[in-house]
């Protein structure tokens, strides 16, 4: 089923822009448009449901676990960690030099700016071909999670929740004193 009329009435998403609407929002105009099967597929790939997906989930599943075990190899590599434990599954044979080189960024944000723009651009190639599909929808989906993710994550947030965790792990360490 071809959703042409949707999928143009969407805002264009780009790498690093603000979300221009939230999660919820696009749930309920998916929930408009979208048949009964495609909605399944949707809600498998929100669980991260291995079974009953379709072939770009389950290719979209194996790029982000092969991109996590790439750059966990390399921080594991960098710190004398046995890679084989910290990696789920299989490592990939090819790994690209641009994962090698974002593993080495020491900006925790910006590595994770880098590693977002790497799944875009996965997801933008993945879809060229297949224009006004349910493979388009489900992009956009995940490239709009994304975005909402990065719209929540300021520099403030992020020294706030480290700092909770600080004072969780005293706390935990002064109660076992």
């Amino acid at each position: 089923m071809g959703y042409e009329y949707l999928l143009a009435g969407l805002p264009e998403l780009k790498a690093g822009d603000k979300a221009p609407m939230t999660i919820e929002a696009l749930e309920e105009l998916l929930a408009e448009h979208l048949g009964e099967q495609d909605l399944e597929q949707l809600r498998l790939m929100k669980h991260r449901a291995s079974y009953g997906v379709n072939a770009f989930v389950r290719d979209w599943q194996a790029f982000n676990r092969d991109l996590n075990n790439v750059l966990t190899a390399e921080i594991c590599r960098k710190h004398g960690l046995d890679i084989k434990k910290n990696i789920l599954g299989e490592m990939p044979v090819d790994i690209d030099a641009e994962i090698k080189a974002i593993s080495q960024i020491v900006n925790l944000y910006e590595r994770e700016r880098a590693i977002d723009a790497v799944r875009f651009r996965w997801l933008e190639e993945r879809t060229q071909m297949v224009i006004f599909s349910l493979e388009n929808v489900l992009a956009y989906y995940l490239e709009l999670q994304m975005l909402c993710r990065w719209d929540v994550l300021t520099r403030e947030t992020g020294e706030q929740v480290f700092r909770e965790i600080v004072a969780d792990m005293k706390q935990g360490i002064n109660g076992k004193l």
